[in-house]
């Protein structure tokens, strides 16, 4: 069991626990991926201290920094008691996730929690479609991460018996007793049938904003560029999810916090129709017309450089020498003068009688995403592409003509 988000291991990552199983699951598979959280907890009943003491036990024989706050009594005057609860630890996280300097705060919600929420918002006539618990969401200047969710209490239960993790019998049972109750149970008894049908039934619920997820995830898996428009449609917590994972793909470690999110609409609406902004080292943000890609270096814009004649040009990421003629990759006299330039977003080129994206193939070829911001493309004097070097890894060319990259593969 793991989670497939990148945290920055920089800064502080917080983990909001009750000492349940989907709490300590979770903080035992955060440091067997080398991450050491700080365990925030709020304690609102007297009846589970010694729940909390056994988990700050745990928290020194960890090394674990521990910050338990004992909430003050409630009254009847504080008003709705869930709502007065949520403020409470909402603020006390808050202060914590300032203090430590935190990228993140976690929260181990399962997928009983987002089944048991969709449920309530059902059945109290609410809009089911806006999602309860996002992935990652924005809230009180703290980045939110939920990264548990397509495990159920089940699952995650039978992780923590397997990893012999104590975990509270006591704080199980009284979230399965507590507000929304009812529905809690009811996900919990269900079938993997009826559990199946409901996921289902919320995912058409969702469709079209899951099926854009997808598509975005899809994207950021094969190390492609994101589509700007499609991108700031987005609602504010899937704009957040989506960038999360995509600026994850960087080398460098990048705090993405609520500012740069904000940085990032704003970079993404500009009118500049290509820009770069700086994310952290050597890292930057850029965009191509209505693309947006994670570039290693500022000099990674795009590029042109003009071949008035058939001859010699040498660049910072490139040597071509067509001096003799490069006839051998179709390129000829009358196609001067030759524009070289890197690859725009919607660049397409003839391949095997077939019009593909450039971008597309550079997926297809598996081409590192270093190279991909430098590799040349041919354009004639009529503005036609003419030739796109094919890319394999450790391949040799046998073209008389020269054309010979300055950067290694495993730069990227």
């Amino acid at each position: 069991m793991k989670i497939d988000y990148k945290l920055n291991k920089k800064g502080a990552v917080l983990v909001a626990c009750t000492f349940g199983p989907d709490s300590m699951a979770l903080l035992d598979i955060l440091q067997k991926d080398g991450i050491k959280p700080v365990v925030v907890a709020i304690e609102y009943r007297s009846d589970f201290s010694d729940d909390y003491a056994t988990l700050g036990l745990y928290c020194e024989q960890k090394g674990l920094k521990y910050r338990l706050e004992k909430a003050p009594e409630y009254k009847e005057e504080y008003g709705n008691y869930a709502q007065w609860a949520r403020k409470t630890r909402y603020d006390f996280f808050a202060k914590v996730y300032e203090e430590e300097h935190a990228t993140a705060l976690l929260f181990p919600h399962s997928q009983d929690d987002l089944l048991e929420d969709y449920l309530y918002q059902k059945n109290h006539q609410k809009d089911a479609s806006v999602r309860g618990f996002a992935p990652v969401s924005i809230e009180n200047k703290m980045v939110i991460v939920r990264p548990l969710l397509k495990y159920s209490l089940e699952d995650l239960i039978e992780y923590a018996e397997e990893n012999r993790l104590p975990f509270s019998r006591n704080i199980l049972n009284f979230e399965m007793n507590s507000s929304k109750s009812h529905y809690y149970r009811e996900v919990a008894a269900m079938s993997e049938i009826d559990r199946d049908n409901l996921i289902r039934e919320m995912e058409s619920v969702h469709d079209e904003s899951l099926k854009m997820a997808k598509e975005f995830q899809e994207a950021i898996d094969e190390g492609e560029e994101l589509d700007i428009r499609a991108l700031i449609s987005l609602s504010p917590d899937e704009f957040a999810s989506t960038l999360f994972r995509f600026i994850g793909n960087a080398n460098d470690e990048v705090d993405v916090t609520p500012e740069l999110l904000a940085k990032i609409r704003a970079f993404c609406l500009s009118s500049a129709p290509n820009d770069s902004m700086f994310l952290a080292g050597d890292t930057y943000l850029m965009k191509e017309y209505d693309i947006l890609l994670i570039g290693k270096r500022f000099d990674e814009l795009p590029y042109t450089y003009i071949l008035e004649k058939p001859g010699v040009l040498d660049t910072p990421n490139f040597l071509l020498d067509f001096s003799g003629g490069a006839e051998d990759r179709g390129i000829h006299d009358e196609d001067y003068p030759l524009i070289v330039r890197s690859a725009l977003p919607y660049d397409t080129y003839v391949v095997h009688g077939y019009l593909e994206s450039v971008h597309r193939l550079y997926s297809i070829w598996k081409m590192p995403m270093r190279l991909r911001y430098v590799w040349p493309i041919f354009v004639n004097k009529n503005g036609k592409i003419i030739y796109v070097p094919r890319y394999r890894q450790n391949f040799s060319e046998e073209h008389t003509s020269i054309l010979r990259m300055k950067l290694k593969d495993d730069e990227h």
